[in-house]
């Protein structure tokens, strides 16, 4: 018994068939960029060993390409791990800054009491996290449109800290901006395990 498609159940069955390709592809496009990240970045590589050292359990099976709203990048849960969304990332150098700023959280929880429903804990990993993982750098803020030379690096810091607070707690940009400022200096000052900001 052989039943023909409707054109409207076949253009929903095109639909439904385009949009599990493009996930295919993003999915193997991100785990292929990770592995390579994870084998050859210095900086992932530097952290990876550094929380490596802390005797932690995580292992870099615990970080997931999955796709995500797009209004992220990645993030981090410390019972599950670290979400790299496969979906918004468009270049190699943009998950290496993405894994980059998730593993300075999974350092943090892995040496400090953090308490991540605490909005002034999330600021202060968040300022590291920004500051650390190379997403401030001139070109990345020039391909955002973001151009300035005196102290543009601290004001791309606090811009992003802000924006990674408001997402992670759900507060309003005014509190997430006093959280922000509340713990400033001692974050921004903060850079193990780095010697220093790169």
């Amino acid at each position: 018994m052989t039943s023909k498609l409707s054109e409207k159940e076949l253009k929903a069955f095109t639909e439904f068939s385009s949009a599990a390709e493009e996930f295919e592809k993003q999915a193997l496009k991100c785990e292929k960029i990770k592995t390579k990240l994870i084998h050859t970045s210095p900086i992932v590589k530097f952290l990876l060993s550094e929380i490596a050292l802390l005797g932690t359990t995580f292992n870099v099976d615990n970080i997931k390409c999955l796709p995500c709203d797009e209004t992220r990048s990645g993030g981090f849960a410390p019972k599950y791990g670290i979400v790299l969304c496969q979906n918004q990332i468009l270049e190699k150098s943009q998950l290496e800054d993405t894994l980059s700023h998730e593993l300075v959280h999974l350092y943090d929880h892995a040496t400090a009491d953090v308490n991540w429903n605490n909005i002034r804990h999330l600021a202060c990993s968040e300022i590291r996290a920004v500051a650390l993982s190379g997403e401030c750098k001139f070109n990345r803020e020039l391909k955002r449109g973001y151009f300035g030379i005196a102290k543009h690096f601290q004001e791309c810091v606090r811009r992003r800290a802000i924006m990674g607070v408001m997402q992670g707690s759900g507060k309003t940009q005014k509190e997430a901006e006093v959280a922000v400022r509340s713990v400033w200096q001692d974050c921004f000052n903060d850079t193990s395990p780095f010697d220093e900001i790169f």
